[in-house]
Parts: structure tokens; C-alpha cells; sequence
């Protein structure tokens, strides 16, 4: 239990609510850490206020995904509160659909890790394939359900999906980093 002072009273912190700011070393691309175990019965009022502040604030995730023509992808994902980076994920692997199919499965990630993660904070995801996660008539079967996971995780509360430019997305640069985590592997094995 954390306490903080401020002059004239003091503000009181528990891990029973899934506050920011604790790492208790579960995840090495955890910056900041959410937890939820109560200690006390009395902390259950302190739990719904913790929530309904919560709900004012706003998780910015930041997806991309990158493929090449040989069907590896790397994917970047990074996680933002009040501009700080919270959390941050790159990894590589093979995929056999097309890109805008990847970047909405990507979308549905991120938005499935935010709802088990930080489930009372508002969540926003930005991604250059918004567009296309909201078209009306995806063009195949495995892109439709693709996009209709993402609709589907989007309806549960206060997560959408926006648009960012490429330039301007951070996951940008951490996608291209998972390509290269796929293509590494084979550098040496021919070698």
C-alpha cells in the first residue's frame, strides 16, 4: 500500500485497484503495472472512486504491422497514458494473409490486452488501417472475421479505433523491428 501526502490531507493508493505506476517484474515491456487484489472490505468504496476517475482517463495504443512478400510480419505495439509510454511490444512471425488482414488482427490484440490489462480506462486505438477495419465489405472470408473480432471487441465499452499516419506512429518503427527479429534468425542459420 502506497500513501502520498498533499498539504492539509492525505490521498491514499491501494493495489486493489488496478492503479498505474507499480512493476512487480511480470513482464519485462511492462513500464508501469496494474494490479488488482483488495486488501480491505473498506477499500471497495475506494475502488469505485478509482474507477470512475479512471474512466476519464484515456490509453492511447499505437498498432502497426509490417509484411514482406515472403509472408513474415513483424508487428509493433505501444502503449501510451498522458503521453508516456506504458507499455511497448515488437515481435516477428509468419502470416499467410494479406497486410490490412494483419493490422486488423494486430487491432484486435491490442484491444483484447487492454480489456484483461487496464479494463477501466477508456482505450483508444490508433492505426493507419483504421479505414479499412471499418469498411463495410471486406474483401475476404479471413479479413471479414478479422474485422468483425475488432468490431465485436470495440462494442464492449470504451475502446475505438482511429486513424494515424504512419509517420506519426510510434508502433511504426517497433513493427519494423519484429520483421527484423524473423529475418535474423535466418541470416545465421545460413551462415
Amino acid at each position: 500500500m502506497s500513501v502520498r501526502g498533499r498539504p492539509g490531507r492525505r490521498a491514499w493508493f491501494y493495489p486493489g485497484c488496478p492503479h498505474l505506476g507499480e512493476n512487480d517484474g511480470r513482464s519485462p515491456n511492462m513500464l508501469l503495472d496494474s494490479r488488482a487484489r483488495l486488501e480491505r472490505p473498506s477499500q471497495f468504496c475506494n475502488l469505485i472512486r478509482w474507477r470512475d476517475a479512471a474512466l476519464r482517463e484515456c490509453l492511447i495504443i499505437y498498432v502497426d504491422a509490417a509484411l514482406d512478400k515472403n509472408g513474415r510480419a513483424g508487428c509493433g505495439l505501444a502503449v501510451f497514458i498522458r503521453g508516456r509510454a506504458l507499455y511497448t511490444e515488437s515481435f516477428g512471425f509468419t502470416h499467410e494473409g494479406g497486410s490490412a488482414q494483419l493490422e486488423a488482427h494486430v487491432c484486435a490484440a491490442a484491444l483484447e490486452l487492454a480489456a484483461h490489462r487496464w479494463p477501466f480506462h477508456r482505450v483508444i486505438v490508433r492505426t493507419d488501417c483504421a479505414p479499412v477495419v471499418r469498411s463495410r465489405t471486406p474483401s475476404s472470408e479471413t479479413f471479414r472475421e478479422a474485422v468483425h473480432e475488432v468490431r465485436e471487441r470495440c462494442r464492449r465499452g470504451y475502446r475505438v479505433v482511429r486513424y494515424v499516419s504512419r509517420k506519426a506512429n510510434p508502433a511504426h518503427e517497433l513493427a519494423r523491428e519484429g520483421l527484423k527479429s524473423v529475418l535474423r534468425p535466418r541470416v545465421e542459420l545460413a551462415a
